[in-house]
């Protein structure tokens, strides 16, 4: 219990340090309308100079003054532009959508878009991690009751986040960050376990790892919402922390191949937060699809598994000359170097969800192309074996399905999307991200709501 107050004080000490600086306010009297998306453009006509126009925020800054935030796709680029206004105008801006609606206010539709995933993915966790691991902090000789309160605790997953997200919204980009905390949260919570018992946990990691994996799912879900974050964007954020944990992880053992438990942790748990924090530039400096999520994620992955089989063919690896350092930094690099090469290549285009799928399975088919070649080529010469009859072919043929799925694919056909507009706080434990302000606190559910309130407790 004292590790679980003492990770949670931690992280709520980082994410208070930061205060959201301005407020989004609604743009009319009844505060109904708090965006003015596509649709409702068409209805209003309020924006004609912006042809291409996305949506449209208003919000208050700390001295009353305003600022009308309209967000359009214009060059192939994502414009935002920062209008100032006074109370005066703002108030005629109220009056005259009152008055182009008439009686004929629109009610705003709840997003639940990726709430059955969300409960799907909640309830598989339920079952197959957070049962087992609450159970295995305890010592029960009866099998029956231990299996009983397994699916008890199973069950619940399911029906607990069912009650709570029922008047709730869950789009997609909430539904992405909720579940990657889920995930990462389980990682996370393992790291500060292992690191807080300098590497000799004990029966409290199952419970512990449930904890944080269940506190990670609400501050990401009220991060997304507070953020008004798409898919993409939340994608690569969360691939961000993943990447940042692995490769903190890879350069511990790299520093000491006997590197201690609370060594490769304390890293892990700091590439985390780094990875976080990239991330979140990443998705700042530009538009993010859910397919250009993916693109960089298979490059990430594969980045991260061809340079240790370069540099293992290169010096002949084997058990005796066990190079691990070199391994792991090549790993390490590559990883980085894939990343940031996907981030370029994505720039400007918008993949669809299917067209990342495909870049994804296209270059696991490279990767497998290459690797049958290598064990076609090495069958016939049995007695003088190199690696590089592997490695070659299976880096040609890697390189190869990325390239030609992303060249196939063009710019893409994903719609462009927005409504981020956040920063980031490296020094979070967890990598916390800086909302810029509020949501709106009718449409929360209460769990996620008190997430939501942690995010703002220097600022009451």
């Amino acid at each position: 219990m004292k590790i679980l107050l003492r990770g949670a004080a931690l992280l709520a000490l980082f994410i208070s340090q930061a205060r959201a600086q301005e407020v989004q306010v609604p743009f009319d009297s009844a505060g109904k309308i708090l965006v003015i998306n596509q649709d409702l453009q068409k209805q209003l006509d309020l924006f004609p100079t912006y042809p291409h126009f996305l949506e449209a925020h208003l919000y208050r800054e700390a001295d009353s003054t305003y600022i009308l935030e309209v967000t359009s796709f214009e060059n192939s680029k994502l414009v935002k532009d920062r209008l100032p206004k006074s109370a005066t105008a703002v108030t005629a801006i109220r009056e005259d959508i009152e008055a182009r609606l008439g009686s004929t206010t629109p009610t705003v539709k709840l997003d639940q878009s990726s709430r059955t995933k969300f409960l799907i993915w909640e309830t598989l966790i339920s079952f197959f991690g957070y049962a087992p691991a609450l159970m295995s902090g305890f010592n029960y000789d009866n099998g029956s009751l231990y299996a009983g309160i397994e699916l008890v605790i199973g069950g619940l997953g399911y029906l607990v986040p069912s009650v709570i997200t029922e008047h709730a919204p869950m789009t997609d980009g909430e539904g992405s960050l909720a579940l990657g905390g889920a995930f990462l949260g389980a990682a996370h919570g393992a790291l500060i376990d292992i690191l807080l018992s300098n590497g000799d946990p004990g029966r409290e990691m199952g419970p512990f790892i449930t904890a944080v994996s269940i506190g990670e799912t609400g501050i990401g879900y009220a991060i997304a919402s507070k953020n008004n974050m798409t898919e993409g964007t939340a994608d690569i954020i969360r691939y961000g922390g993943l990447f940042g944990m692995m490769d903190g992880i890879g350069l511990g053992f790299a520093v000491n191949n006997s590197a201690s438990g609370s060594l490769w942790s304390g890293l892990g748990l700091a590439g985390s937060a780094a990875g976080f924090a990239v991330g979140t530039a990443m998705a700042n400096s530009q538009d993010y699809t859910r397919g250009n999520a993916s693109v960089v994620l298979t490059a990430g992955i594969y980045g991260a598994l061809l340079p240790p089989l370069l540099y293992a063919s290169a010096i002949s690896y084997n058990t005796n000359t066990n190079p691990a350092t070199g391994l792991l930094l090549s790993g390490v690099a590559g990883n980085i170097g894939g990343i940031l090469l996907a981030h370029s290549i994505v720039n400007g285009k918008h993949f669809s969800n299917a067209e990342g799928t495909a870049v994804i399975l296209g270059t696991t088919a490279g990767y497998a192309i290459g690797l049958g070649l290598g064990y076609i080529i090495a069958s016939g010469n049995n007695l003088n074996l190199s690696p590089w009859e592997f490695t070659i072919p299976t880096a040609i043929g890697t390189a190869a399905g990325f390239a030609i799925s992303v060249m196939a694919i063009g710019n893409g056909t994903a719609s462009p999307t927005t409504g981020w507009n956040f920063q980031a706080n490296p020094g979070a434990l967890m990598g916390a991200l800086v909302p810029h302000h509020n949501v709106n606190p009718a449409t929360v559910p209460p769990f996620f709501s008190a997430c939501s309130s942690t995010l703002e407790m220097s600022g009451s």
